[in-house]
């Protein structure tokens, strides 16, 4: 059995800043990004995301169980 999972580290904004994405995406503030999601590109949060990050320790996992 395989387990994983992404995180992305932020915080929540006073302001809305950017009208990309959706949700909390404007008001959530990447460090890594140096602005919010909703300012960010979709290329540039998908490099970043949870989902993606998950994506790639899954990927990691896999290979070396099926070299092992």
């Amino acid at each position: 059995q395989l387990v994983v999972s992404g995180e992305v580290d932020g915080y929540i904004t006073f302001e809305v800043r950017g009208i990309g994405g959706f949700g909390y995406d404007p008001i959530f503030f990447s460090p890594e990004l140096g602005k919010t999601f909703g300012e960010a590109s979709a290329e540039e949060k998908n490099l970043i995301s949870h989902r993606r990050r998950a994506i790639d320790a899954f990927l990691a996992q896999f290979d070396a169980w099926w070299v092992a």
